[in-house]
C-alpha cells in the first residue's frame, strides 16, 4: 500500500471504531484518498474520520464542501430508505411470511452511524414455500419485477424506494459447493429477531452471518472484486458479537462448505488492514505469502465496493473463475479459458454461425466473424475491446493465481 491508502486505511479504522485517528502520513494524495472513499462508497465514514482528526484543512475548500454534500444526501437517504422499508416489513409480518434480512441490513447497525453505512439495495431471504406469497407482496406495493433470470434471486424496483433482491438462496450457486444446500436447510432454526426501525424481522445468527459475510465476498471476488467496506463489516460484527460464536463450528463450516481457507485469509486481511483480534481458534491456522496477500489487498483497493465493472475486467474475472472446477496449472487454466473466449466451441457458438456446424471447415470463418462481431458491438468503447484482447489474459492469470491460492 502507498502512503495515501494507509492513511485511508488507518482513517476507516477508525471511523467504525468511533475513535480518533492519530496516524498522520507524511505525502498524502488527499484528492486520491477523497477518491478512494467515492469509490468505496464510505465518504460518511471517511469525513467523520478526517473531521474528528482535524485533517479535512489539507483539503481543498471547494472539495471538501461536495463531500459534506454527499455525506448529508446519504444520510437522508438511508433514513429515508429504513422507513420505506419498515413499511415493506410490515406487510410481510401482516401476511404471516418470515423475512431474514441478510449483510447491511443488519452489519449496519454495528456502526457509529448507520446511516452512512450505505446500501443501494435490500437483500431479503424468505423461504421456498412462500415465494409466490413473496412475489405478491411485492407487487401489491407497487413494486415491479426485473431480472428474473438469476439463479438465486430476483429483483424487484419502486420508483423512490430502495431495490429489493428477494433471496430463495443465500447466494448463487456457480462454481460453488453443492454443499451449500445443507448450510441453507437449517438456517432458520438458528435466525435471532432484529429490527428495521419498527418492523420486526429475523437475522441470520451470528455464525452463519460471519459465513455468509464471507461466502458473499467469495463469490463477489469470483465475479468482479469488492471493496474494504465489505471488510469493515466483517471486522465490526467479529468485534461486536464475536464472543457469541463458536469460532471451532464456524471453521467447521466453513470447511464443509469449502471456503476454509479464503475465510482463514480473509480474518487475516482483517488483522493486516484493520490491526484486527483474530479468534484464537483460527489463529492457529497459518498462512504465511506476503506476495500474494499484497496481490489481494491491491485487487481489494482497485475493485471499488463493487469490482472493477470496465468491459476488460468484467470478461477478465469470468475467464479467471472456473466455474466448472478447480484448475490443476492456474496459469495454464486462465489462458485456457482466454482463448476459449475468443475461440468458442462451434457447438455453443448463436444460430448466427450456423453455417459452420453443418461445414466443419468454415469453423476459422465463425471464429473471425465472431471476433469482428465483438470488436464492433457498441455497447462498450473500442479502447475496451482492445485492452481486452491485449491484457485480458495477463488480467485474467493474475486473478486466478488469488483465486487458486484462496481454493475458489
Amino acid at each position: 500500500m502507498n502512503t495515501t491508502e494507509k492513511q485511508f486505511i488507518d482513517l476507516l479504522s477508525n471511523s467504525i471504531r468511533n475513535e480518533v485517528c492519530k496516524k498522520k502520513y507524511d505525502n498524502v494524495d488527499w484528492n486520491e484518498l477523497i477518491n478512494l472513499s467515492r469509490k468505496h462508497k464510505i465518504e460518511g465514514l471517511i469525513y467523520s474520520a478526517l473531521n474528528k482528526a482535524e485533517l479535512l484543512e489539507n483539503i481543498d475548500e471547494d472539495k471538501v464542501k461536495d463531500l459534506k454534500k454527499e455525506v448529508f444526501f446519504t444520510g437522508v437517504t438511508q433514513i429515508s430508505n429504513m422507513s420505506k422499508l419498515e413499511k415493506v416489513f410490515n406487510e410481510f409480518s401482516k401476511e404471516n411470511v418470515p423475512v431474514i434480512v441478510l449483510k447491511g441490513l443488519v452489519v449496519r447497525e454495528y456502526y457509529p452511524q448507520p446511516e452512512q453505512r450505505s446500501m443501494s439495495d435490500a437483500d431479503i431471504f424468505v423461504k421456498a414455500k412462500d415465494i409466490n406469497k413473496s412475489k405478491k407482496i411485492l407487487i401489491d406495493l407497487g413494486y415491479t419485477e426485473i431480472d428474473a433470470e438469476a439463479s438465486h434471486h430476483i429483483k424487484y424496483i419502486k420508483s423512490g424506494y430502495p431495490m429489493i433482491e428477494l433471496h430463495w438462496h443465500v447466494m448463487k450457486r456457480d462454481g460453488f459447493s453443492d454443499e451449500l444446500d445443507l448450510f441453507e436447510d437449517d438456517i432458520w432454526d438458528r435466525t435471532i429477531e432484529v429490527k428495521v426501525k419498527g418492523a420486526k424481522v429475523l437475522s441470520l445468527g451470528y455464525e452463519d452471518l460471519a459465513l455468509h459475510l464471507c461466502m458473499h465476498m467469495a463469490a463477489h471476488l469470483a465475479a468482479s472484486g469488492f471493496g474494504v467496506r465489505q471488510i469493515a463489516d466483517l471486522v465490526l460484527l467479529v468485534e461486536k458479537k464475536g464472543h457469541l460464536i463458536d469460532w471451532t463450528l464456524f471453521i467447521n463450516k466453513a470447511e464443509e462448505f469449502g471456503f476454509k481457507k479464503f475465510i482463514i485469509i480473509m480474518f487475516k486481511i482483517c488483522n493486516i488492514l484493520f490491526s484486527m483480534d483474530i479468534p484464537k481458534e483460527m489463529a492457529v491456522y497459518k498462512i504465511d505469502d506476503e506476495e500474494m496477500f499484497e496481490s489481494l489487498i491491491s485487487t481489494i483497493f482497485d475493485g471499488g465496493v463493487y469490482g472493477k465493472k470496465d468491459m476488460a475486467s468484467n470478461f477478465a474475472n469470468q475467464v479467471a473463475f472456473n466455474y466448472k472446477g478447480k484448475d490443476s496449472n492456474a496459469t495454464i487454466g486462465a489462458i485456457r479459458r482466454y482463448f476459449r473466449f475468443i475461440f468458442p466451441s462451434i457447438e455453443t457458438m448463436s444460430d448466427k454461425y450456423s453455417y459452420a456446424r453443418k461445414i466443419r471447415i468454415l469453423t476459422p470463418i465463425a471464429w473471425i466473424h465472431h471476433l469482428f462481431s465483438g470488436i464492433f458491438r457498441k455497447e462498450y468503447n473500442f479502447t475496451d475491446k482492445i485492452r481486452f484482447l491485449t491484457k485480458g489474459a495477463k488480467e485474467s492469470v493474475e486473478k486466478n493465481k488469488i483465486l487458486s491460492w484462496m481454493e475458489l
